[in-house]
């Protein structure tokens, strides 16, 4: 007998629309994407939008749960969703979950999280706390530290299975900015391919004193100076970048835990080798299927109610 399915994931986020149809058991069971993130939907038509990615299944499954997560909730998305006070658990943030008026059929938006830096700054969060969630309440995590490397890479405290708190690095836009808008991407090769003996030496530089505004220049220097071959000065500038934000981490929260690091793609390689550089036991998962697992906690929450 076929699945019946039981609701509809939407990750949404600023670059792209990611839609998977939802079984009885959370698995997928069909799934859609589309280059149509949140600043790219003409006129904000963001019902349209969902229409395209997903109006086939609506049609099919007339009273299916559509539950979105991400920038979509964001001052630039469809609906602003509330921003939930750290510390707080995965019931909290299921409660806090907004519906899209005007609409047909039942469509929600999981909330952000906002908390404070032990030195007092601000953080906010979207889309991040649906793949704590997820590895929460699929695989009992109960405490730890999780990375979620990306544009603004997210590390999370977890404590008693509540996001305690958590810090922000802007490493994947501090590198594009740079390789694609900066003197120092002037001998870098677009297509430049992952070099790992080039971004070591950017891991290891990112230790050199100085600070990272200093060390950066290194990578035009070296270029300049043919002591590094162009093909990886990419590389050893993500080296220097991923290298910072990892002993940034490590000063907040220490480098004594575990860490679930939470990747898809390309990225998974050079975080899996800067891990092992700065000599940090994790455990990998899959961000995309965590992100499926949070929305389906989130799923069987309307279920209950």
């Amino acid at each position: 007998m076929a699945d019946t399915p039981q609701c509809i994931a939407v990750d949404w986020g600023t670059s792209s629309l990611r839609a998977t149809l939802l079984g009885s058991s959370g698995q997928p069971l069909g799934r859609v994407a589309r280059p149509s993130g949140i600043m790219a939907v003409p006129n904000g038509n963001f019902a349209g939008e969902l229409e395209m990615a997903c109006g086939a299944w609506r049609q099919a499954y007339p009273d299916i749960t559509v539950l979105m997560s991400g920038m979509i909730g964001s001052q630039q998305g469809w609906i602003e969703s509330p921003y939930l006070e750290a510390p707080c658990d995965m019931k909290g943030l299921f409660a806090s979950m907004i519906t899209v008026p005007d609409v047909d059929g039942q469509i929600y938006i999981m909330p952000g999280v906002r908390a404070r830096t032990a030195d007092g700054a601000p953080e906010i969060m979207r889309g991040e706390e649906t793949q704590v969630g997820g590895v929460i309440t699929a695989n009992g995590v109960t405490d730890g530290l999780f990375c979620i490397p990306g544009t603004h890479s997210k590390w999370i405290h977890v404590r008693d299975s509540q996001i305690h708190d958590f810090a922000t690095f802007i490493t994947g836009e501090m590198f594009s900015l740079l390789k694609n808008h900066s003197i120092l991407g002037r001998l870098m090769d677009p297509e430049d391919t992952f070099n790992l003996d080039s971004f070591t030496q950017g891991l290891e530089r990112a230790r050199e004193a100085g600070g990272l505004l200093h060390r950066l220049f290194s990578a035009r220097a070296l270029g300049i100076l043919e002591e590094m071959t162009k093909p990886g000065l990419a590389s050893f500038l993500s080296g220097q970048l991923i290298g910072s934000e990892i002993m940034g981490a490590r000063a907040l929260y220490g480098g004594s835990d575990t860490v679930q690091v939470l990747t898809t793609g390309m990225i998974s390689e050079p975080y899996a080798h800067a891990f092992d550089w700065a000599n940090i036991s994790t455990v990998p998962r899959d961000a995309e299927a965590s992100a499926l697992a949070g929305i389906w906690a989130a799923a069987k929450h309307i279920q209950e109610l």
